[in-house]
């Protein structure tokens, strides 16, 4: 029972290093840039980007900079857009003067805040003030 939460960090820490969704199978290229290292997996003109360097408060157009630059040096074609988050992202690229790939759709998301306590009298919950909005 003592090595159950080693295991759990362990295999948490494997999933960190795993392929996304439409990724799996395909071969992990390592490349470095400015500093910033990158696991990058190729499925056409289209690239998952990884960054595994610890980095402190990284911002998105810095990191999103560097990945395209690491996928334009180890393909030779033109990263058209970047999209993700500072650890994990998607670029498309442009390749022998084809079109880039169109960007991958954002889910949607409602946005809901809480407006005041429901009345005492019904006890059914809270009042949401909800609006539809894309994250």
């Amino acid at each position: 029972m003592r090595g159950y939460p080693c295991v759990l960090l362990l295999l948490g820490l494997v999933g960190c290093a795993s392929a996304g969704p439409g990724f799996y199978g395909a071969e992990k290229h390592m490349r470095s840039v400015e500093g910033s290292r990158f696991s990058l997996r190729f499925r056409g003109p289209l690239v998952e980007a990884t960054r595994t360097s610890p980095e402190w408060l990284p911002r998105f157009e810095e990191i999103a900079r560097k990945a395209g630059i690491a996928a334009q040096i180890e393909t030779g074609c033109r990263a058209k857009w970047v999209e993700g988050d500072p650890a994990m992202m998607w670029i498309g690229l442009s390749c022998d003067g084809k079109p880039a790939p169109q960007m991958p759709r954002r889910p949607r998301t409602i946005q809901c805040a809480i407006d005041e306590p429901a009345p005492r009298a019904t006890r059914r919950g809270l009042v949401l003030d909800c609006g539809a909005g894309r994250r």
